[in-house]
């Protein structure tokens, strides 16, 4: 196997681990560790493409991604999340999901780069399906219902989803050094 598939499925396990630690750990008060999984995922598939410098671009797209629309989902009251009081600021478990997203465009998500109407539905269909399992969970709440929320994450998702493909598409583009397209 070669270390540029290898670091595409340590991304992809490691994103699938993430996720769950996140959503299932964020429902019973341990979703910290999620930003664990997220260090020991990124150090493995650096470890294997040594493309960190490619990948932290992404990373703190994700952050910026996650300071836009985490508050206003909270103070709006569209969202809670479990055993989290913060009004605005979202716990550290949904940070590493968002970082870990961000960064799967690099890997996982690579062939989602140049389809960007695909991305779209992706974003939309798949942000929907995502929270409403974490509700079900028990990670979070919705204090207004769920179609206000449903509504709203896919719309904002359709959004977010073919953006971080595109950054990650420039990103890419504009690297130095030879990059994988995992598509």
């Amino acid at each position: 196997m070669n270390r540029s598939f290898a670091a595409l499925a340590v991304n992809f396990v490691g994103f699938q681990l993430l996720w769950f630690v996140a959503v299932y750990g964020g429902a019973r008060g341990w979703g910290g560790w999620a930003l664990m999984v997220l260090v020991v995922m990124q150090a493995g598939v650096w470890a294997l493409n040594r493309a960190w410098r490619r990948d932290l671009p992404l990373l703190a797209t994700g952050a910026v991604a996650c300071l836009l629309c985490e508050p206003a989902w909270l103070a709006s009251g569209l969202i809670r999340y479990q055993d989290w009081s913060l009004g605005w600021l979202a716990p550290a478990w949904i940070w590493a999901l968002w970082l870990g997203f961000a960064v799967s465009f690099n890997y996982s998500l690579a062939w989602l780069r140049p389809r960007l109407a695909l991305a779209a539905l992706f974003g939309g269909v798949g942000g929907v399906f995502s929270v409403t399992v974490g509700i079900h969970l028990g990670a979070a709440t919705t204090p207004h219902g769920w179609w206000p929320l449903a509504v709203t994450y896919c719309v904002v998702w359709a959004l977010v989803v073919p953006a971080l493909a595109f950054a990650a598409r420039r990103l890419a583009r504009g690297s130095d050094k030879e990059v994988h397209d995992y598509a």
